[in-house]
């Protein structure tokens, strides 16, 4: 089963992301920019769905750009989730494969976005 991680630090939509996935994907979790980048390494998830506004030191452009500098991380597909439309050009700017803001989102359309890379 491919992996999935997903780094949101709000727990209620970070338990939604593990609901709806779970039976699709070994669904992986972190709740600040630390963790989720110590995750990437060491489980190497199939695609990680990022965050932007994070608490614990790295927001997800901090994590985004660690990610795409790691020669264990750079090719895993990343969406990243926001809540400002001014960062979309950014987060693709410093590797997003796609941006979504969250306002225009639900859980189902990232999950249409989640199937498009892990075919």
């Amino acid at each position: 089963m491919k992996k999935l991680l997903v780094i949101e630090d709000d727990l209620a939509t970070n338990k939604a992301y593990s609901n709806k996935f779970s039976k699709s994907y070994e669904v992986l979790s972190a709740t600040n920019g630390q963790d989720g980048f110590t995750k990437a390494i060491q489980e190497k998830p199939a695609l990680i769905v990022l965050d932007i506004m994070l608490p614990g030191g790295l927001n997800g452009f901090d994590v985004l750009r660690n990610l795409k500098h790691n020669s264990l991380t750079s090719t895993i597909p990343v969406i990243v989730l926001t809540n400002l439309e001014e960062q979309e050009s950014a987060a693709k700017e410093a590797g997003a494969v796609e941006c979504l803001i969250k306002a225009n989102t639900n859980i189902e359309a990232v999950g249409s976005v989640i199937t498009k890379y892990l075919k």
